[in-house]
C-alpha cells in the first residue's frame, strides 16, 4: 500500500523527483571524477529510465510519452491531421445520430418501475381471424405470415386478469383527438383510456394531485381525468389551481384530477397524448362507447400490459396465458369457419413499451444502421491508406528507433496510440456532427407534429457508443500500418538519403491497392442504394393521381365532437362551406369525410344485381366509400365519364344517388354503362339501395402504392349511413393555400366559436405525408452515397497522389528519355483504372447479392435494377477518373532535372 502511495505520489510532485534525481545524479557523477566512486554511472538517460519506473506505474508513463509524442506528430503533420478527423466525424457523427435514433425507438425503457418485467399481450392468426367480429385498433403484417395485433375483448381482459404469472395486468386504448373546451376556448388534444390499475402498476408518480386509480374506473363514477406534465404547463401554465378545475371533453364535464411525471406519456413513447381517462368514460365521451364494448367477446379494442412476478419467465407466462385465451377465444367461435381460425395469444417483452414506430422504422433503421457502418469502413480505409504513405515516410525513423533497442511491440504501441487519439478526436468532432445530423432526422421523421414525443438526443448511451466505436475503428484502420512500419529492414533504410525519400525498394503496394478496391466496392454499393431510394421516390412522385392537387388547402372540423347533434351538424357544414366558398381568394370549396390520398381507406360491402352471394362466411363484393359534397368532383377536377356529378340536389329526402369510379364500373358492371342502375350499399341487414347517377375517373385514393379500389361516392347530405362525423374541407384557393389558413380560423369562430380547426395543410403535403419513410431513406441514402463517393475519391486522390511523389524520379528518368505528357498521364490513369475497375467488379457482385433485402421499400422497381447499376458504375467511373487525373496532371508537369535530383 505504501509503495502504492509513492507511486501515485510522484504524478503530482514530478517536476520535485526530477529535480532531486538530477541534483543526486550530478553528485554522483562529481564523486566518480573525483575517483570517489567504486561504481561506473554508465548511461544517465537509461539509469533515469530505470529509476522512474520504480517511481512510478511503468505503463502509464510510457502511455504519456506515447500520447505527447503523438501531439507532437499530429502538430507537425496538421493537413494530415485535418483529413483524418474530418472523415472520421463524419463517420463517427453518421454513425452516433443512427444508433441515437435506433435507441430511441428500439432499445430505450420505458420511464417505470422495473420496465425489464413487462410483458405486452399480442395475438395472431393465418388471416384477418373470423372470430373477430369487428375491431375497433390496428393489425399488422406478421413475418411469420398471417396477422398480429394487439387488440382483445374486454371480457379477455377479465380471463386473464385471474392468472398465476402477472402481478397485475392492466388495460389501455388510444382514444384518438377530443375537443377540449378549457376556460371557453376550444382545442383539440389526444386523449388515452386505461384501466384503474395503470398508473399503480407502472409506478407512475403525481406531479400534482392524484392519479387514476380503481375507483375512477366504475361506470357512473364521476368522470375525472390525469393530464401530462407538458400539457399542464402549455395550456395552465402549470397552476396548482388547475386540480379539480372542470373543463369539457366531447361536450361532457370532466374533472382534472392530477398531473402525471414529468416526461411521461404513456406505455407507447412515439405517442403524446395530452390527457389520461378512466376506461369506463369510453362509454359516454366516444364514439366507439356502446353498451357492447365491455360485454361483446367478438370485439376487439382494448390493449393490455402486464409484469411478470419474481422469477417467473416470459415462456412460462406465455404457456399459462395462451392456454387461458385459447379457452376463451374457443367460447366465441359459433362456425366452423371461425373455428378454423382462432387467434392465438403470444407474449413479447414491454420494457420498451407499445410502439407503431418500431413496426414502420426497425427494418428501415437497421438498414440505415448497415450503410453508416460502411461509410467509417471507407473512412477508416481511407485513413489507413494514409497511414501507410505515411509510415513509408517515417521507414527511417523506425529504422532508428528499432536500432537504438525499442521493441517492435513498443513501436506498434506507439503508432495504435497516435491512432486511437485520431480516432478519439474524430469522436469529439463526430458528437458535432451527430448533434446536427439528430436535428435533421427529427425534423425528417417529425414533418412538423407536434405531438411527436420521441426523445432522441446525446445521452450517455449514445456518447458510449461514440466512445466505443472509436476505440474499434482507431485500432482497425491503425493495425495494419502500425504492423507495415515496422517491417523494415533497419541498415538500408538507414542508408537512405534523405527522410520520407527512400531509395528503391518493395513497398506496400498490394495492402494499398487492397484499401482503394475496397473503398470503391463500398462506394458503389451506397451509390446504388441510393440511387434504388431516389429512383424509387420519383416513381410516387410521377404517380398519376387522377385529381389536381395544386392550391388546395385542407383541415378537419368535428361539430359532432363539439356537442352538436347529427342534422344540426350537417346543417353547419352546409353553412360553412358556402362562406368558405365565398372567401377571397377561393376558387371553389367542397367537403369529405376523408382526405383523398391521405392514408386512409373505407371500405363495405355491396350486394349488385346480377353477381350471386358468396357462401356463408365469405366475403362477397367490396367497394371503398368517399362520403364527399355537392361540389366535391369541380373542386378536385375529377373529370366525369358517363352521366352525372353530385350536385344540390342531392340532398335528404332525395333519392339515394352514387357516383362510381371506372374500376367500379369495368368491375361490376362489365361492358354495360352502370349509369340508371342500382346496387345495396352495405350488409343485406343495414343495406341502402342507391342508383348510381355518374362515372368518374379513376382517381387515387388512399394511398399512391397500391392499386386504385372500386370506389363509390355518396353525398354526405344524404348520409345514408347515418354516421356522418368529421369532414374534410378543400379549398381550392388562387395562390399560397397557408396564407387563408387565418382566414378560415375567423370564419369557423363566427359560426361555431367551440369548434376548433385541426389538420390545417395543403392536399400536396398530405399526399407527401404518406409517403414520409420513401422520402426520408432518398434523401439520407443520397446523402450517405455522396459521402461515400467523395470519401473514395479523396482516397483514390491521395493514394496516386502518394504513388506519383515516389515515383518522381522515374517520371523524370522516363521524361530525360523521351516520354511525352500524354503518355505519363495514360501512365498513372492506367494505375487508377485498374483499381477502378477491380473494385466496380467486386462492388457489382455485392450490389447484385444485397440489394434484393431492400426489395420491400421499392416501389415498381427491382433491385437490380439495370440503369440503376449502370448510372452508380458511370458516376463513379467518372469521379475515379477525375480524382485520379490531378495527380497525373501534376506528374506531367514534373520538370525532368528537378525529378533526377531526387535520386
Amino acid at each position: 500500500m505504501k509503495e502504492l502511495l509513492n507511486r501515485l505520489r510522484f504524478h503530482f510532485r514530478r517536476t520535485q523527483f526530477e529535480r532531486d534525481l538530477d541534483e543526486e545524479l550530478q553528485h554522483h557523477r562529481a564523486l566518480q571524477s573525483e575517483n570517489q566512486s567504486p561504481i561506473p554511472l554508465g548511461n544517465l538517460t537509461l539509469l533515469k529510465e530505470d529509476t522512474r519506473s520504480m517511481w512510478t506505474f511503468t505503463v502509464v508513463e510510457q502511455l504519456m510519452q506515447d500520447v505527447r509524442y503523438g501531439l507532437r506528430a499530429m502538430a507537425a503533420n496538421k493537413l494530415f491531421t485535418t483529413m483524418a478527423v474530418i472523415s472520421l466525424a463524419l463517420g463517427i457523427g453518421a454513425n452516433t445520430a443512427i444508433y441515437s435514433l435506433m435507441d430511441a425507438i428500439l432499445l430505450r425503457a420505458l420511464p417505470v418501475r422495473d420496465p425489464a418485467s413487462l410483458v405486452i399481450l399480442n395475438y395472431r392468426s393465418k388471416s384477418d381471424a373470423p372470430v373477430v367480429h369487428s375491431h375497433w385498433g390496428s393489425t399488422y403484417d406478421d413475418p411469420n405470415g398471417g396477422v398480429t395485433s394487439p387488440n382483445f375483448p374486454w371480457a379477455a381482459y377479465e380471463i386473464l386478469r385471474d392468472n398465476r404469472s402477472l402481478s397485475s395486468l392492466f388495460a389501455h386504448i388510444g382514444g384518438g383527438r377530443a375537443n377540449l373546451v378549457v376556460d371557453g376556448h376550444a382545442d383539440l388534444a389526444e386523449v388515452r383510456y386505461v384501466s384503474g390499475q395503470y398508473f399503480t402498476e407502472l409506478s407512475v408518480p403525481s406531479a400534482a394531485g392524484r392519479l387514476i386509480g380503481p375507483d375512477d374506473d366504475r361506470v357512473g363514477a364521476p368522470l375525472t381525468a390525469v393530464i401530462t406534465n407538458d400539457y399542464w404547463r402549455t395550456r395552465f401554465n402549470a397552476n396548482p389551481a388547475t386540480i379539480g378545475k372542470v373543463i369539457q371533453i366531447n361536450n361532457i364535464p370532466v374533472t382534472i384530477a392530477g398531473v402525471a411525471a414529468p416526461n411521461f406519456f404513456g406505455v407507447a413513447p412515439a405517442q403524446k397524448p395530452a390527457v389520461f381517462l378512466p376506461m369506463a368514460a369510453i362509454l359516454q365521451l366516444s364514439d366507439h362507447g356502446r353498451p357492447a364494448t365491455f360485454t361483446d367477446k367478438n370485439y376487439y379494442w382494448i390493449e393490455m400490459m402486464g409484469r411478470l412476478k419474481p422469477g417467473v419467465t416470459l415462456a412460462q407466462a406465455q404457456s399459462e396465458l395462451a392456454g387461458l385465451f385459447h379457452n376463451f377465444v374457443a367460447s366465441t367461435a359459433s362456425t366452423d369457419r371461425e373455428r378454423a381460425d382462432l387467434p392465438h395469444l403470444f407474449l413479447q417483452e414491454g420494457g420498451s413499451g407499445v410502439d407503431g414506430l418500431r413496426r414502420d422504422y426497425a427494418k428501415s433503421l437497421w438498414v440505415l444502421m448497415g450503410m453508416v457502418a460502411l461509410i467509417l469502413a471507407i473512412a477508416c480505409a481511407n485513413i489507413a491508406n494514409l497511414l501507410l504513405a505515411r509510415a513509408t515516410a517515417r521507414r527511417r525513423e523506425m529504422a532508428v528507433r528499432l536500432s537504438l533497442g525499442a521493441g517492435r511491440f513498443r513501436v506498434i504501441r506507439q503508432l495504435l496510440t497516435e491512432s486511437l487519439m485520431l480516432a478519439l478526436m474524430g469522436a469529439i468532432a463526430g458528437t458535432g456532427v451527430a448533434a446536427l445530423g439528430i436535428r435533421a432526422l427529427l425534423r425528417l421523421l417529425t414533418n412538423g407534429d407536434d405531438d411527436f414525443s420521441l426523445n432522441v438526443g446525446l445521452d450517455w448511451r449514445v456518447l458510449g457508443f461514440a466512445l466505443l466505436v472509436a476505440l474499434v475503428t482507431g485500432i482497425l484502420f491503425g493495425l495494419a500500418p502500425a504492423i507495415q512500419a515496422t517491417r523494415v529492414d533497419v541498415i538500408p533504410a538507414l542508408k537512405e538519403t534523405r527522410a520520407g525519400q527512400p531509395r528503391r525498394h518493395r513497398t506496400p503496394f498490394n495492402l494499398r491497392q487492397a484499401l482503394v478496391v475496397t473503398q470503391v466496392a463500398l462506394s458503389l454499393l451506397l451509390v446504388s442504394a441510393a440511387g434504388l431510394f431516389v429512383r424509387s421516390l420519383n416513381q410516387l412522385n410521377s404517380v398519376q393521381l387522377g385529381f389536381n392537387s395544386q392550391n388546395v388547402l385542407l383541415f378537419n372540423l368535428d361539430a359532432r365532437q363539439a356537442g352538436y347533434p347529427e342534422l344540426a351538424a350537417i346543417r353547419l357544414y352546409a353553412e360553412l362551406e358556402t362562406r368558405f366558398r365565398r372567401m377571397p381568394g377561393v376558387v371553389a370549396a367542397t367537403s369529405s369525410d376523408l382526405p383523398l390520398v391521405g392514408g386512409w381507406m373505407h371500405s363495405t360491402g355491396i350486394e349488385v344485381p346480377g353477381i350471386p352471394k358468396p357462401p356463408d362466411g365469405q366475403r362477397g363484393p367490396q367497394t371503398a366509400s368517399a362520403q364527399v359534397g355537392a361540389t366535391f368532383f369541380e373542386t378536385m377536377r375529377i373529370p366525369i365519364a358517363l352521366g352525372r356529378a353530385l350536385d344540390a340536389r342531392d340532398t335528404t329526402g332525395a333519392p339515394n344517388v352514387a357516383v362510381v369510379n371506372e374500376v367500379f364500373a369495368k368491375k361490376y358492371f362489365p361492358g354495360r354503362s352502370p349509369v340508371g342502375s342500382h346496387f345495396q350499399l352495405g350488409s343485406a341487414k343495414d343495406g341502402v339501395d342507391m342508383e348510381i347517377v355518374g362515372v368518374a375517373r379513376n382517381a387515387r385514393y388512399n394511398s399512391l402504392k397500391h392499386d386504385i379500389p372500386a370506389v363509390t361516392y355518396v353525398p354526405w347530405a344524404q348520409n345514408p349511413g347515418n354516421r356522418v362525423r368529421g369532414l374534410f374541407f378543400e379549398l381550392r384557393t388562387t395562390g399560397d393555400p397557408l396564407l387563408l389558413v387565418n382566414s378560415v380560423g375567423t370564419v369557423v369562430h363566427e359560426v361555431a366559436p367551440q369548434l376548433p380547426v385541426a389538420d390545417v395543410t395543403t392536399q400536396q403535403r398530405r399526399i407527401q405525408g404518406t409517403i414520409r419513410e420513401e422520402r426520408i431513406f432518398a434523401r439520407l441514402c443520397a446523402v450517405f452515397g455522396a459521402l461515400a463517393l467523395l470519401m473514395a475519391c479523396i482516397g483514390l486522390y491521395g493514394s496516386m497522389a502518394w504513388t506519383v511523389a515516389r515515383r518522381t524520379s522515374e517520371i523524370g528518368i522516363r521524361m530525360a528519355l523521351g516520354a511525352q505528357r500524354p503518355g505519363i498521364v495514360w501512365m498513372v490513369l492506367r494505375e487508377v483504372f485498374a483499381l477502378t475497375a477491380v473494385g466496380l467488379a467486386i462492388g457489382g457482385i455485392a450490389v447484385w447479392q444485397t440489394t434484393s433485402l431492400l426489395k420491400s421499400f421499392l416501389f415498381n422497381l427491382k433491385p437490380t435494377d439495370p440503369v440503376t447499376l449502370a448510372a452508380a458504375v458511370c458516376i463513379l467511373l467518372a469521379s475515379a477518373l477525375v480524382a485520379g487525373y490531378l495527380p497525373a496532371r501534376r506528374a506531367a508537369r514534373i520538370d525532368p532535372m528537378v525529378a533526377l535530383r531526387h535520386e
